[in-house]
């Protein structure tokens, strides 16, 4: 059978393919909800603000997702799986099927539910303010390379564990564990300068860890914010985005941009490695 075939029956003859799907669509669907209790409790909802709450809301599709492929590109950690893929297929294949299959299907995902909450947030929210094409497409591609790191960290957490668990939860840790550990440890150092009462939004500028966490490749993501820039906000040069004020700046995370383009084909190269001693 073929390989493309094998995995996508694998995906969507298991509770894998619609979870994934079906989170996507409920990040869509509570935007929209949430955003119809606010504007009767206001009067007011920008259509905007629905898409920002769908991009906060997707941070557990993409958590899944992760979760999903890692353990499908740990496929040594199931004997029977391993030894019927490694007869037939050479690892090259199977890695490249697996994810030119998977990392596609995680843009279509996100963003089927984000224009799924502009066009509904266009019809009963206040579509005054309209989105600028130009900050659109510029977060796209952001989004896109972004997303080379998490393909990267997660060849790269499946090559060192045969297990597909252990593998799950590295790259888990590293994703999740790093910004919270960093976080506490920001607040921490602002307790102890006496400049605990900063601006949330200016910590990572004040921040001596801050000014380092701000390389990590992951705070890439942040430039999700540019997908909903609206005229209003181009005017006044400024960016909210879930309750945090920003600087309209298209070099905003360009710290964390050039470690993504350095990381990621390091994280890759090794995992390759790693692979293909394996399959010798």
């Amino acid at each position: 059978m073929n390989l493309w075939k094998m995995e996508l029956i694998h995906l969507f003859r298991s509770w894998r393919g619609w979870t994934l799907l079906g989170v996507f669509i409920l990040a869509s669907v509570l935007s929209i909800v949430i955003g119809i209790f606010i504007e009767r409790a206001s009067d007011h909802f920008p259509y905007g603000a629905a898409l920002d709450i769908y991009m906060a809301s997707s941070i557990v599709g993409t958590l899944l997702f992760v979760g999903i492929v890692v353990s499908s590109l740990a496929f040594d950690g199931n004997k029977d799986s391993s030894i019927f893929l490694r007869t037939r297929f050479s690892v090259k294949q199977i890695l490249l099927t697996k994810l030119l299959i998977y990392v596609p299907l995680s843009e279509i995902l996100f963003f089927m539910g984000f224009f799924l909450t502009l066009i509904v947030g266009l019809l009963i929210f206040d579509s005054s303010d309209s989105l600028s094409l130009n900050w659109f497409l510029w977060g796209t591609f952001l989004h896109l390379v972004s997303g080379l790191f998490y393909v990267a960290l997660m060849l790269f957490t499946s090559s060192i564990f045969r297990g597909s668990v252990a593998s799950v939860l590295l790259t888990l840790a590293v994703l999740i564990g790093i910004p919270i550990i960093g976080g506490t440890v920001v607040t921490v150092e602002l307790l102890m300068r006496g400049l605990i009462q900063t601006p949330l939004a200016q910590w990572e500028t004040v921040s001596y860890v801050g000014k380092v966490l701000l390389w990590w490749p992951a705070a890439l993501s942040d430039t999700q914010a540019f997908l909903s820039v609206t005229e209003s906000e181009i005017r006044t040069e400024i960016i909210d985005f879930f309750g945090q004020s920003f600087e309209l700046d298209p070099h905003f995370r360009s710290k964390p941009l050039i470690s993504t383009v350095i990381a990621s084909p390091l994280l890759a190269l090794f995992a390759w490695r790693r692979y293909s001693r394996r399959e010798m």
